[in-house]
């Protein structure tokens, strides 16, 4: 694997803004085989932590980006082809990220290793996970997200349950519906019992959007999630793409709006584009290009990027 193919956009994150990822990995290895991934089957079907790729040779590919002078992003997150806490030194490169960038540092993760206090203590330092918890039954856990064998659901909460006690930042649950999989009532009441006790700092409901590893995951439509989102307690975020397209604006950003609006209120990306009704991918790409110009400028205050003038 090449050193640039570590690291890889920014791209623009529904969840996150402008995201600029850090892959460990490479191929596709995982401790799950999920119906709905979008990458495609798992390669390699692990719970074996190792040192898949050469922690040097990431380092080194996020060095060479970093010191790029016209790179502009909003978090880094670590990401990619797999489960990204299988990688036995990413405590380690989330040291180095963070002794690169100011910028927030998140992890996205399928919770399946979050039972291992070494894992814990090795992504402490992130400002920002993003775990995910697709079934409160046993039985659907294995039917959607095919575990690697020894591997149970209630080992998932409770790594889960210690790392909201042990974390210093924020929690963002993702909870994946699949049509006919884990949509019922019952499903999801049993997965916001399992919420309840994690307590996040927030929990986000998304559906199938892009093709699926297994023809079989199949999206759940819009006016069912916002029925199902009330199961939870407070109510749980949408945030499928139709979602945040029916409540994100359809105009096109303008500079001077923009500027007029930041000269009297510094404000992170969402906020811009949801106080001038633009569309919010659009909204990124402009925000780019005017702190590329310097037009703009940006800091960091409470683990959000804020932009001002």
């Amino acid at each position: 694997m090449e050193p640039t193919r570590f690291v890889f956009g920014p791209v623009k994150s529904r969840r996150l803004g402008l995201s600029l990822g850090v892959d460990p990995l490479g191929p596709k290895i995982c401790s799950f085989d999920c119906l709905y991934c979008e990458i495609g089957p798992t390669r390699i079907h692990t719970l074996q932590r190792r040192p898949y790729q050469p922690v040097s040779l990431i380092e080194q590919a996020l060095r060479e980006r970093l010191a790029e002078t016209d790179l502009h992003f909003e978090v880094l997150t670590f990401a990619g082809s797999g489960e990204p806490t299988l990688h036995s030194d990413l405590g380690r490169l989330i040291e180095t990220a963070k002794s690169l960038t100011d910028r927030p540092v998140c992890l996205l993760t399928n919770s399946s290793l979050l039972w291992d206090k070494k894992v814990r203590d090795e992504v402490a330092r992130c400002d920002l996970i993003l775990p995910s918890l697709d079934a409160g039954r046993e039985e659907t856990f294995r039917r959607l997200n095919r575990p690697v064998s020894g591997l149970g659901l209630a080992l998932i909460v409770e790594g889960l349950c210690a790392l909201r006690e042990e974390f210093a930042g924020e929690i963002w649950l993702e909870v994946m519906l699949v049509g006919g999989v884990n949509d019922a009532p019952e499903e999801v009441e049993a997965i916001a019992g399992h919420v309840a006790r994690i307590r996040p700092h927030r929990v986000q409901l998304n559906t199938v959007d892009r093709p699926p590893a297994y023809p079989v995951a199949k999206a759940v439509p819009l006016k069912r999630l916002e029925e199902l989102a009330r199961y939870f307690d407070p109510p749980a975020e949408v945030i499928s793409h139709e979602a945040l397209a029916s409540r994100g604006g359809d105009r096109q950003p303008s500079v001077s709006e923009i500027i007029s609006l930041l000269a009297h209120r510094p404000s992170p990306s969402e906020e811009i584009a949801a106080a001038l009704s633009y569309d919010f991918k659009e909204t990124l790409s402009l925000l780019e290009t005017l702190v590329r110009e310097k037009k703009i400028k940006t800091r960091v205050f409470k683990r959000r990027l804020y932009y001002y003038v």
